[in-house]
């Protein structure tokens, strides 16, 4: 009798494309005057726009571009990688 590790463990099939990844592209919050904003992220400014967050820097927040379902193009998981592979260079 197969135990349910075994089961689990033959049922687990590796993909045929690699996963793409990229940081998110969206914020919501809600400013000092109690108004919900949804700001649009390019690569490599989620870092910026989350120190304006945490540091309450509204008119700094304000400058991003609202968020419309922009979504991701192929340039964003390319800009994520390239960030990823500087990254591992330095540490």
């Amino acid at each position: 009798m197969e135990s349910r590790q075994e089961a689990k463990t033959e049922t687990f099939k590796p993909l045929n494309t690699p996963i793409q990844t990229a940081q998110p592209n969206n914020m919501v919050y809600t400013d000092d005057k109690g108004v919900q904003h949804s700001i649009y992220l390019p690569q490599g400014t989620l870092h910026t726009a989350s120190d304006h967050l945490q540091n309450k820097r509204w008119d700094e927040l304000a400058k991003f571009e609202p968020y419309t379902n922009q979504g991701y193009t192929e340039d964003d998981f390319r800009a994520f990688r390239e960030v990823d592979m500087e990254q591992g260079q330095e540490e």
